[in-house]
């Protein structure tokens, strides 16, 4: 019987052996089949995905030419439109500009619709051929077949149409398209190409100078029709090509992967499963032939067995292990010491019956314990139970049981060993109370969580949250490792933390994982080691931040940048050069105020402001990048870092070209003032601080001289001071009430009477000299404290006329001088409105005098404010005017009521024709235009004659009247009789 067992097993582990070898192979082909189609798809999409993204770049770059070329063509319009006469000059320094920033450009010209050249460089012959013949879906840049110049460098022609006929044409550079394959990796073997409309190869990764120029048939031939794998005619390679379809432009790119760099591990992989497929076949051979050798020793190690049965019994005596006998016919149970000692109840002899057995296991488990004993007699199965022990002193123990059925000469009896649980079952008890309270907390979680083993770093088990957050299926997770869903970037840092089991950096860094569909993630881990159902395991719980990670870099950005310029602000740069250069080493800062820019806001609107900002940002984003650090000071401030001394003369003729270049803005040129300062490291300051401070001295006081950058020099900050002195003196005079009003009249020219009265302001200080009006009213302007003087003197004149009137005077209007500062920034009709009402004044009472800046600002709320001001009854008159911005159209829309000819004019109008004719000619104006012409500065009886018998209406100057103090005034007013005689007798 034993020898017909021991065949039949050999003959069912042969039958198993087999069956199990050829499911291998079939799994082992399945699995190879799926792994090549894995790959060559995975290669497919690599392919494609590279060449849509070389087809991105050169898309990019060739629209950034044709922006170029088409606003060389749009200022090329507005230029000829404009100034024809100087139209091809101009033109050409404008594509001389777009020339210096487009390397990749050469023969950069405009040229007629011929073809012949309008400005510099070599036209192409054969332009109308390529361009005209475009496709309609390229766009506007028209594109030509490739041609190699004298020197041997390949080019191809371009060129964008004007509107007014013609082209802007260049040549492009080969080597722009050369640098757009080079910086793809498509691998080791792989290549990539771009071939234009022509089908001719512009550029190849590899095998340059060959191909160039040569037709696109040369980069592969098909293994089969409509296939995607071929071979290259140029070195014979077998590779999966992929290309993307033209674009804006008609040109596309191909990416070849060479077919043995993405199938070269399949064939290991082959090669491995062969191998592993053999040794099963040779394994389970030798199987069969060790079975059937151990079926010959089988024999041999029966005696053996029966010695270790008894070796069996003694080692239960020592591992407290006892032995119990069920007799069905005696229904008694009996057992031995080892039992004894466990169940505290002697059952040796006649044994205990099933009663008085029964009576001692808990309540809870006598009846599943009595199933157990009953199922295992009827069944004749093996009896396994684990139950609760009452013992005799009152102590509970779990009882672990086993037994199956013998017979002895015909007595059927159940015998089997017992052991002491209790530890064991406790034990187990507490790991099952913590394994549910750990999957409770495991899968609730709601961060994606995960255990994975430290060795194999495979993942063990994930959560619901796992899966919802990264897209794979739990299933796909546990065939999977932790660097699977990690970019390659970040696998050796892991890698290295986990070597070294260095927590604190697991937890402390942002890691970046990779969803199944590719996309990234930001995240922070909290992590700590377990043991994991026998693993050395991390339980990992990961805290998605990508959306704080970019609000934090934002934030970073924006903290360190001006966000319409995209330029480092004042408080970065200072941070840099700390940092870098320290106390001792060289830079230097360049401080530019470009005056100017908030007219261009405040005069075309905000939105053409902030489009102007942004043109000189860029200017300087492109000098930081040649010299240094470009920094933004709002709202009309640049600043730049010069780092290295032998580039500091260019980096100035660069900035002064930069600032100096006016600024386009709808059609127009605007140029700009700027104001340059330059301060050394550490000569000038110990601090980028002190620098920039220095530099920005040195420009407010270059805008006094001349146009060149200004160094900072120690005395600046001497005459620095002391304007910020008399700033404080000025604020203070007008809240101690220092300032008085002096008042020169303003006489009829022909009669002598006198018409109005100017108010003049004047300081006197404490000694009763008077500060110079030169000294004070400019600053004043420029610190804004003008506003308050402007309204004071306001106040004043008004109470000046109220006691004109008093002393018999009061037809006689207060004329006030109003800054373009104040004019700018307040409402002069509103201010002197409320002056009128509260003293009130007569219709009249009170004129102004502007200058011509104060309208040239903006001019349609200059209109408004003086029509109001007409519609009030309040005189204006245009001072100084000829030396300002003289324009007709403001004579024409505004109401001005008179002209005061400035005494620049006047001083020599008896002896200088010059002179004569401009005044004569602004008389005319003014009496053409229904004004009255009032000319200042009149010091001698020879100028006033000329005047009279020029037509002049009023004169006001030092010969007749100077300016006097108020009580003066009146016995001036009283000494000069009624009629005055004219003042020429």
């Amino acid at each position: 019987m034993a020898d017909l067992a021991s065949r039949q097993s050999i003959r069912l582990i042969r039958t198993a052996g087999i069956v199990v070898g050829v499911a291998l192979g079939l799994v082992l082909a399945t699995v190879l089949i799926h792994d090549h189609t894995r790959r060559t798809a995975a290669a497919r999409s690599q392919s494609l995905a590279l060449a849509r993204g070389a087809q991105r770049l050169l898309m990019a770059q060739l629209h950034g030419l044709q922006l170029a070329m088409q606003g060389i063509a749009r200022d090329a319009q507005d230029i000829d439109r404009t100034a024809p006469a100087q139209a091809v000059q101009l033109i050409a320094q404008n594509i001389a500009g777009v020339s210096a920033r487009k390397a990749e450009l050469s023969d950069l010209m405009l040229v007629d619709a011929s073809g012949h050249a309008i400005t510099t460089g070599l036209p192409d012959p054969h332009l109308a051929e390529w361009a005209t013949t475009q496709p309609a879906s390229s766009g506007a840049l028209a594109m030509g077949p490739l041609v190699r110049d004298a020197d041997g460098r390949w080019n191809m022609p371009i060129a964008v149409p004007v509107a007014s006929g013609g082209w802007v044409f260049a040549r492009l550079r080969q080597a722009q398209f050369q640098d757009v394959v080079d910086h793809v990796d498509a691998g080791r073997h792989g290549v990539i190409a771009i071939i234009d409309r022509f089908n001719t190869i512009v550029a190849r990764s590899a095998d340059t100078d060959r191909v160039i120029g040569q037709p696109s048939s040369m980069l592969w031939t098909p293994s089969r029709p409509g296939a995607d794998i071929g071979t290259s005619k140029i070195d014979h390679t077998e590779r999966l090509v992929a290309s993307s379809p033209w674009g804006e432009y008609p040109i596309g790119v191909g990416v070849g992967i060479a077919v043995r760099d993405y199938m070269g591990p399949w064939y290991s992989f082959l090669g491995v499963s062969i191998a592993v497929w053999v040794l099963y076949w040779l394994g389970f051979a030798f199987l069969i032939r060790r079975v059937s050798d151990a079926n010959v020793a089988e024999r041999r190690h029966v005696a053996e067995l029966t010695d270790a049965t008894e070796r069996w019994r003694q080692a239960q005596v020592l591992g407290n292990t006892g032995t119990w006998r069920a007799d069905a016919r005696r229904n008694r149970l009996t057992w031995d010491t080892q039992v004894e000692a466990m169940l505290g109840l002697a059952a040796r002899g006649e044994g205990v019956d099933d009663t008085t057995f029964y009576s001692h296991i808990h309540p809870d488990d006598v009846e599943r314990a009595r199933t157990a004993f009953v199922g295992a007699w009827k069944s004749g199965a093996t009896l396994n139970l684990d139950f609760r022990w009452l013992r005799p002193d009152g102590t509970q123990r779990w009882i672990s049981g086993t037994g199956a059925i013998t017979s002895t000469d015909g007595e059927k009896a159940m015998t089997g060993t017992v052991v002491d649980a209790t530890d064991r079952i406790e034990t187990q008890r507490q790991l099952a109370e913590a394994e549910q309270r750990f999957r409770l907390m495991f899968e609730r979680t709601p961060l994606p969580s995960w255990v994975f083993d430290i060795d194999s770093l495979e993942f063990l088990e994930v959560n619901a949250a796992a899966v919802r957050n990264y897209g794979y299926s739990r299933a796909e997770f546990l065939r999977m490792a932790v660097i699977d869903i990690r970019p390659e970037s970040e696998v050796a840092p892991l890698q290295h933390a986990l070597a070294t089991q260095d927590t604190a950096t697991m937890m402390s860094r942002t890691w970046v994982h990779r969803r199944k569909d590719g996309s990234l993630l930001d995240v922070r881990i909290h992590t700590t080691p377990l043991e994991f159902m026998g693993h050395h395991a991390r339980l990992v719980l990961a805290e998605d931040v990508t959306e704080r990670s970019r609000a934090e870099r934002d934030l970073a950005w924006r903290a360190t940048h001006d966000l319409l310029t995209g330029l480092a602000n004042t408080e970065a740069l200072t941070d840099f050069l700390d940092r870098r250069f320290g106390t001792r080493r060289w830079y230097e800062v360049i401080y530019v105020h470009l005056r100017g820019l908030d007219l261009i806001a405040d005069t075309y609107g905000l939105e053409a402001g902030r489009t102007v900002l942004q043109q000189v940002g860029r200017r300087f984003a492109t000098l930081g990048t040649d010299f240094g650090m470009a920094a933004h000071r709002p709202s009309e401030r640049f600043l730049l870092a010069v780092m290295h001394p032998d580039k500091r003369q260019r980096a100035i003729e660069a900035l002064t070209a930069a600032v100096t270049e006016p600024v386009l803005l709808d059609g127009t040129w605007h140029a700009l003032d700027p104001e340059i300062g330059v301060a050394t490291h550490p000569t000038d300051g110990t601090s980028a601080e002190q620098i920039i401070a220095s530099a920005a001295m040195a420009a407010h006081f270059h805008g006094e001289s001349s146009g060149l950058p200004r160094p900072f020099e120690a005395s600046m900050a001497e005459r620095s001071i002391e304007r910020l002195r008399m700033a404080s003196r000025i604020r203070q005079g007008i809240e101690q009430n220092e300032f008085v009003l002096h008042f020169q009249p303003i006489l009829d020219a022909t009669t002598g009477r006198v018409q109005k009265l100017e108010a003049l302001l004047r300081w006197p200080g404490a000694d009763g000299i008077f500060v110079p009006p030169e000294d004070f009213i400019p600053l004043s302007e420029e610190t804004g404290l003008i506003v308050d003087i402007g309204r004071w003197v306001f106040d004043e004149a008004a109470q000046c006329h109220v006691a004109l009137a008093r002393a018999g005077y009061g037809e006689l209007a207060i004329a006030v001088n109003v800054s373009a500062v104040q004019f700018q920034r307040t409402d002069v009709a509103t201010d002197v409105g409320a002056v009128i009402a509260r003293y009130e004044l007569p219709r009249g009472a009170l004129a102004i005098e502007l200058t011509e800046s104060s309208l040239m600002a903006n001019r349609r709320s200059a209109m408004a404010a003086m029509r109001r001001l007409s519609a009030q009854g309040t005189h204006v008159s245009l001072d100084d005017f000829g030396t300002g911005f003289s324009s007709m159209a403001y004579l024409r829309d505004l109401p001005i009521d008179s002209l005061k000819i400035d005494r620049v004019f006047v001083s020599d109008v008896a002896t200088h024709e010059r002179s004569a004719s401009i005044c004569r000619a602004i008389i005319t104006l003014a009496h053409t235009l229904g004004m009255t012409v009032v000319a200042e500065g009149v010091e001698t009886q020879a100028q006033l004659n000329w005047l009279v018998t020029a037509g002049c209406d009023s004169v006001q100057g030092f010969h007749r009247a100077v300016p006097m103090a108020f009580d003066a005034l009146v016995d001036f007013l009283r000494a000069r009789p009624t009629g005055n005689a004219a003042l020429t007798n």
